[in-house]
């Protein structure tokens, strides 16, 4: 069975307030689809490079050092 008849299987077999629901995921889903993805400010890597060139010494020795104290 295709997914589309599938699910207006499913559709009929709901009440009106569930109905509205889905309309309301549907037109929300449509309209985001048509929006462009814009990427604001800078890429996250080069925030945690920054972040991470302000910390002194080696961060691997670091993470050595405490798994280190685990075992």
């Amino acid at each position: 069975m295709k997914i589309k008849e599938q699910a207006i299987k499913e559709l009929e077999s709901l009440g009106p307030s569930e109905i509205v629901t889905i309309y309301e995921m549907i037109t929300s889903l449509k309209a985001r689809i048509g929006e462009p993805r814009v990427r604001i400010g800078e890429p996250a890597y080069l925030k945690v490079r920054k972040a991470l060139a302000l910390c002194k010494g080696s961060l691997s020795d670091d993470i050595l050092l405490l798994r280190e104290d685990k075992v």
